[in-house]
Parts: C-alpha cells; structure tokens; sequence
C-alpha cells in the first residue's frame, strides 16, 4: 500500500547513490523505518541547513532554516533534562519511600482515595473518624518531610524546573515555526520534523494523519536527498 509504514515497501535510500560528493547520504541508512526515521531526518536536515547557512539573506522574518537548528537543540536539552528528572525522581522514590501523599480507605470506596495535601485529608473530614483523621495528617507530614530531605540532597525540584521551562520553550518555538512560511523543500521537511517529534515522538500514533505524516516525512528526506 502507498501509506504502509512497512520499510518492505518504502523506497530504499541507497549509501551514497544520490550524493556522490558526499554529505548525509553517505551516512543514509539503506532503508528509513520507524526506528531510525527521526534521527535520519535531523541529520539530513543538519546538513542541509549548515549549506545554506553562511549565505545573507534579506532583512525581515526569520526563515525555517534558523529557527529548526534552534528548536531541535532546545528540544535536544529538553530530552536531556527529561532523562536527569527521570533518574532523580526513581532516587527520591527509593530515598523517601514514595511520593509524599496518603491512599485513605473510605466507605463506599473501592480503591482508596490518594489525597496530596492536608486540605484535602480536611475535605474527608465527615468520612473519617478523629483518630484515622489525626493519623492521615501526621502519615502525610511525615512523608513530606522525607521528600523534602531527600529533595534537598538531590535537587530534583531544580530537575523538574529546568525540564518545564525547556519544554515550554520547545513549544513556542515550535509553534512559531509551524506558522512561518517556508521558502524550500527544506524547510518544509524541517516543519514536519518538528510537529512529529512534539506530537508522536514515539512513532506510535495510528490514527490518521499520523502514519500518512511520518510517510510524508521519509518522502521528504528521500527527495531532499535527491535534490
């Protein structure tokens, strides 16, 4: 089928065929699947943005071709500091025993109720006699105080700041890019680069338009190539 993601029928990308002079073909891969779609896809357009990147051009809006090499290494930081929280977070759950909440058991209530914050305990009040109620408080002060210590030692508040702000602004600059206007068959293949990285980083959205986008992309890469 046309659409199929199968690399069986894609269009195999052959080493070196359609770049004799070298650049990124001569690292292309013979086939573009799922697994190596967007890591091929950024290193061709690396390439093809740093040809063009010494070259003047007229004064006005930035073009594609600048703010792709900007986003992607905003977003590059980004994955970087998803992974750093990651590592911190599975240390402060073995540290301090889990996160810093109480599960309360209530009438009616097949699974328990996970409550945050003593408001919410509070909020249970009618549901909950004075010695669970009193025992829920301290069980909720104590595991705060063991994420609090166990924060400061690894600073993983720090960690989930720092991987907020790159991704809020990995989104902006994305969506800035979305809605310039583009001037090659470059940057349109650096636009849909970016949409599917923020939107089906994964690969595994089966919905339409998200198998024939990640077609689209590899047709792109295959004429970029070409061209």
């Amino acid at each position: 089928m046309a659409d199929s993601e199968n690399s069986r029928t894609m269009p195999a990308i052959m080493r070196g065929k359609e770049n004799p002079q070298g650049g990124a073909a001569e690292n292309m891969p013979r086939l573009i699947d799922r697994r190596n779609l967007l890591p091929v896809a950024s290193r061709v357009l690396n390439a093809q943005v740093a040809e063009v990147g010494g070259q003047r051009r007229a004064s006005g809006p930035t073009p594609v071709r600048e703010m792709w090499p900007r986003w992607y290494a905003c977003h590059q930081q980004r994955v970087r500091a998803t992974r750093l929280r990651q590592k911190v977070e599975a240390e402060m759950l073995e540290i301090a025993g889990g996160f810093p909440v109480v599960e309360l058991k209530l009438a009616g209530n097949d699974p328990p109720i996970v409550v945050q914050s003593l408001p919410g305990i509070n909020r249970l009040a009618n549901q909950l006699d004075a010695e669970r109620l009193s025992e829920a408080r301290a069980e909720l002060r104590r595991r705060r105080k063991q994420w609090k210590d166990a924060d400061q030692r690894l600073g993983y508040s720090a960690a989930v700041a720092l991987e907020q702000e790159l991704a809020e602004q990995a989104g902006i600059s994305g969506r800035v890019m979305w809605i310039t206007r583009p001037s090659s068959l470059t940057e349109v293949t650096a636009k849909l680069h970016c949409l599917i990285v923020m939107h089906d980083p994964d690969l595994k959205l089966e919905d339409p338009p998200w198998p024939e986008l990640r077609t689209m992309l590899k047709d792109l890469v295959r004429l970029g190539e070409r061209t």
